[in-house]
């Protein structure tokens, strides 16, 4: 998948969104069919919703990271909730956003290595940047761990 607009674009600087990052554990017996499944499920739905974000997978854990308006990622995030295809969820983010970092992206996904889910998972998720006295210019990044989780998803659209 290539991605024409880069990461990061700001759609409004009037609109505040909402944003959700969360781990799980698939249930046992997903087939790759089953993700593709799930995959243009969540890409037509997520689109109606006027939602973006990544999927990750390893075969055994999940990672996703989606946002939008208020009411689309609630819509999403229910969907999510009340999902057979997943146990365990445990949600390391849901809070405001001031752009949209995937904004091309309705549901991008890849197989990650499951380092690279767990170190996601441990992450700080959590804005801290007043008490950190982070700089300016990187404290309009994102928490480390959305910094890490760019990162990655740059080096994927760089090598496909």
């Amino acid at each position: 998948m290539a991605c024409s607009a880069g990461i990061g674009s700001e759609l409004s600087t009037d609109m505040t969104y909402r944003a959700v990052a969360y781990a799980s554990t698939a249930v046992a017996g997903l087939t790759p069919a089953d993700i593709d499944h799930l995959l243009v499920d969540a890409r037509a739905h997520n689109q109606l919703a006027g939602v973006t974000g990544v999927l990750l997978y390893d075969g055994q854990q999940f990672f996703q990271y989606f946002e939008g308006s208020q009411e689309g990622v609630a819509r999403v995030y229910e969907r999510i909730m009340a999902s057979t295809m997943h146990v365990n969820v445990r949600v390391l983010h849901d809070g405001h956003v001031d752009q949209l970092y995937f904004s091309q992206w309705h549901m991008g996904s890849s197989h990650a290595e499951g380092s690279v889910l767990q170190k996601l998972s441990n992450q700080q998720w959590l804005r801290e940047a007043e008490l950190l006295q982070e700089d300016v210019a990187e404290a309009g990044q994102g928490t480390p761990a959305l910094r890490e989780l760019l990162s990655f998803w740059e080096q994927v659209q760089a090598e496909g």
